[in-house]
């Protein structure tokens, strides 16, 4: 008698052999759901550059430090020029001390969510609830600091959010970094900055 479940895994696999190849950020979005994590949305230009450097780790650009060292990269734009890039990661170390990072770079907006998630003694479905919030409030917050209005040149807005070294927000006339003294969490500095974009766009209108 014929195989007929050979052949069933040979349509299969031709079937399979016909789709389009599993794009960067198609493997990434993959990724986070079966974590059973939210995925934001990348401005389009920056996700089609999207690329997997490894294993939960996918970004616009090269590396040389770990996303983990956020302070890194926030540093970096306050002392350089740095062309618009978008990184998504989970990334740490030891037992407790993981996040996932997701840092976008574009036009006048510098933005820096570091976000526990991972840790043998986190809550994961609190921390993915918390991850989830933030990245529709980064969703919201990419929006509007396109639609602002236009910033003058050389003005940033940049939004850090993290649970681990604390979370601010810093409006273009800040030229100065700031260390968060506040007890703010990530989600309260992106609804402030969100609420202080909302509030440029209707007083230029």
């Amino acid at each position: 008698m014929p195989n007929t479940n050979r052949c069933e895994e040979t349509a299969e696999c031709t079937g399979s052999e016909r789709r389009a190849p599993v794009t960067d950020i198609e493997k990434a979005r993959q990724l986070f759901r079966d974590a059973g994590l939210a995925f934001p949305t990348i401005p389009e230009e920056l996700a089609v550059q999207l690329k997997e450097l490894d294993r939960w780790l996918f970004s616009t650009r090269p590396l040389e430090r770990s996303p983990y060292n956020l302070q890194h990269y926030v540093r970096e734009v306050d002392e350089t020029e740095v062309k618009d890039y978008a990184l998504l990661s989970h990334s740490g170390h030891g037992v407790n001390s993981y996040a996932i990072q997701y840092y976008v770079v574009r036009g006048s907006l510098r933005l820096f969510l570091h976000i526990g998630w991972g840790g043998g003694y986190m809550d994961a479905e609190a921390s993915a609830c918390t991850i989830r919030d933030c990245f529709a409030l980064a969703d919201r917050l990419v929006l509007a600091a396109q639609s602002a209005g236009k910033f003058q040149a050389g003005e940033r807005l940049t939004v850090v959010g993290s649970d681990f070294y604390g979370s601010y927000w810093l409006p273009p006339e800040e030229n100065l970094r700031r260390e968060a003294k506040s007890r703010d969490g990530p989600l309260d500095v992106l609804t402030q900055a969100l609420d202080w974009l909302t509030g440029r766009r209707e007083r230029q209108e």
